[in-house]
């Protein structure tokens, strides 16, 4: 596979104790008085105890594949007592280059900067793709963390940096691994070239197996076992990120730097990211509504159907990859129905439905595509829009799921009220 490194630009932030320097991380992080540092993926150093984990490292590098540029940080060495656990990392191509030291955070007189001084000396420029990223992950984060007593905030933040905002090659699709874990998932790994440090600076590249992953809900969840079971020689090395162990999300990234990250500023890049971007809405047991009535998910309590499994089956490259027609398409063959490849755009759904035999009726039904027109309901103002009924309410509304209203990709529903679900057309699957 072909890979990209980019160029590549650093912050060290310099301590009068003994640290060692610091190196950003993402294209949204901003060392004050310096400038802008572009988004990359952090070097991460845990072990994992888990059936699936075969390859064990001595070292953890970071891969950076944003469009813009991207950071990276030299690796410190941790051992495992079982040379069958192994150490998440992700792919680098090369090593990496030189830190150029920036304004550094000064120290008071014999005393170390102080928590505020650290934390201002970081700081966020938030950007819509990292906000769609954040929407196509949050709700199973917050699904993770809820069962596993984990803060959802900081599996985020950490999703954010160690993939670049889902830029990393083996982030996306087929392979789904957000945190850059090693070895196989059920029988399954991709191998990428990466490169290692021998401990002592020197890299050299090899080829490394890493988990491949269905979707992003099992990289959430495989990453929570690990950080509830810990590894062979320490089952209890992550049970500070725990919330009965961790007050709140400061607690939890404190514990993890050092441990799962070698970089000491960890903690601060992740709080920077969960503060910026509100990611503490995701720490609640339930999602909020946004003033839209859009809820990003890829389930809903109301639905009177399975779960979308985010498949994509054949026949959908007939439509726009992560656009409403596409996903209308995939969720009536998930749930063993059938419909046309060629039903066009989302406002002619129901005339093509009609001309090939389909039931289309005003009549709100669940299991139906529902078709809106241009501009019906905040629908495309040229190509309409096609979305899934869910449930149909007593009160006469409906409850659809969609595509492409979040963004590019991302599932979210929307209650449609009974006015409007009246004019809108449904059409059964055969």
């Amino acid at each position: 596979m072909k890979r990209k490194l980019l160029s590549l630009q650093m912050i060290c932030v310099l301590l009068s104790v003994n640290l060692v320097p610091v190196i950003g991380h993402a294209d949204e992080l901003v060392q004050s008085g310096s400038g802008t540092v572009e988004e990359g993926t952090s070097e991460t150093t845990e072990s994992s105890s888990t059936e699936d984990t075969t390859t064990t490292t001595d070292s953890a590098t970071s891969e950076t594949t944003d469009s813009t540029s991207a950071t990276t940080e030299s690796s410190t060495e941790i051992t495992p007592s079982n040379s069958h656990e192994a150490i998440p990392v992700s792919p680098q191509p090369n090593a990496p280059v030189e830190a150029v030291p920036e304004q550094p955070v000064q120290s008071t007189v014999d005393h170390a900067p102080t928590q505020e001084q650290l934390d201002q000396a970081i700081k966020i420029v938030k950007n819509e793709p990292t906000e769609t990223f954040i929407r196509r992950i949050g709700e199973k984060a917050r699904a993770v963390g809820q069962k596993n007593d984990l803060y959802a905030s900081v599996m985020i933040a950490q999703a954010i940096l160690e993939t670049g905002s889902g830029n990393s090659d083996l982030s996306q699709e087929p392979y789904h691994n957000l945190f850059g874990i090693k070895g196989e998932y059920k029988g399954e790994k991709v191998v990428f070239s990466t490169q290692e440090d021998d401990g002592s600076g020197n890299w050299y590249t090899i080829d490394a197996a890493f988990k491949k992953y269905p979707g992003y809900k099992e990289s959430f969840e495989d990453y929570a076992k690990l950080m509830k079971e810990g590894i062979d020689s320490n089952e209890t090395i992550y049970s500070g990120t725990w919330k009965s162990n961790a007050v709140s999300y400061r607690e939890a990234t404190k514990a993890l730097t050092g441990v799962y990250a070698t970089d000491t500023s960890y903690d601060q890049k992740l709080n920077a990211f969960i503060e910026e971007y509100d990611l503490t809405e995701y720490d609640k047991e339930k999602p909020s509504t946004s003033t839209s009535g859009i809820i990003v998910s890829d389930s809903h309590p109301d639905s009177d159907f399975r779960e979308y499994s985010g498949e994509t089956y054949s026949g959908s490259e007939a439509y726009a990859a992560g656009n409403c027609t596409q996903y209308v398409y995939n969720r009536i063959v998930q749930l063993d129905g059938y419909v046309e490849t060629t039903m066009g755009n989302g406002m002619d759904w129901g005339v093509t439905g009609k001309a090939n035999g389909y039931e289309v009726s005003s009549k709100p039904k669940a299991g139906t595509a529902v078709s809106f027109q241009p501009t019906v309901a905040g629908a495309d103002g040229t190509y309409g829009h096609v979305a899934f009924v869910e449930h149909v309410y007593e009160d006469g509304s409906i409850l659809i799921s969609e595509m492409n209203v979040a963004g590019l990709g991302v599932v979210s529903f929307r209650v449609i009220d009974k006015d409007t679900a009246n004019i809108l057309a449904y059409v059964t699957p055969k």
